[in-house]
């Protein structure tokens, strides 16, 4: 005699196994622990030579909450990769507004005033863990004679209960649209700064 499996049965256990796969956690990070947004923004190669020139990149979900103004000063350069720079040199401060801050979606918005430069409600992406965090943002800059160019700027430190403890910047390159001008400069070159007291307050 055939037997038969009930119809109703059938789909309750097929329902709990589905169930069972779909239980699995996701992690919003890969296994440097950043998003898509950042990889996809960074190729690695840049963010292989951020770490090389001594960049610290803290990857992780759960970024403490960092929105507040700081202020990093004096504002000294670390190391580069282009040949005429030379660590130890002074930079304007660097005053930095962070803002609108989403871990749901490790999200973050970021205004800066660097002397002549400045960015506003550019939108951005963050990772982090416990205290300390990095900052990616796309900066879109357009130079005397009307070229524009991508670069990406990477902010990381430790969160501390009055502003930033060993506060780090990276500037590189992304797209310099081809360079018509020849005044950009090149793919992958940047440079990394810090705040040399060793803290950024909260203004």
């Amino acid at each position: 005699m055939k037997h038969y499996v009930p119809l109703l049965l059938l789909l309750v256990l097929l329902a709990g196994c589905s169930k069972d796969d779909d239980s699995q956690p996701t992690s919003k990070v890969n296994k440097e622990g950043l998003t898509n947004d950042i990889t996809e923004l960074v190729p690695q190669v840049i963010l292989d030579e951020m770490r090389r020139l001594g960049m610290p990149i803290y990857g992780g979900e759960t970024p403490p909450a960092l929105e507040g103004n700081y202020l990093g000063t004096p504002f000294i350069l670390v190391s580069s990769n282009r040949p005429d720079d030379n660590p130890g040199y002074k930079f304007s401060d660097y005053a930095l507004t962070l803002s609108n801050q989403n871990n749901e979606k490790l999200r973050i918005n970021v205004d800066y005033d660097n002397g002549l430069e400045t960015g506003k409600g550019l939108g951005g992406f963050v990772v982090g863990k416990d205290d300390k965090f990095s900052v990616f943002v796309r900066v879109v800059s357009t130079n005397f004679v009307g070229s524009t160019a991508d670069f990406v700027h990477v902010i990381s430190g430790q969160r501390t209960e009055d502003g930033v403890a060993d506060m780090y910047f990276a500037n590189f390159m992304l797209d310099n649209k081809g360079n018509p001008d020849g005044l950009w400069i090149e793919e992958g070159e940047g440079r990394v700064v810090y705040d040399e007291d060793g803290f950024s307050p909260e203004y």
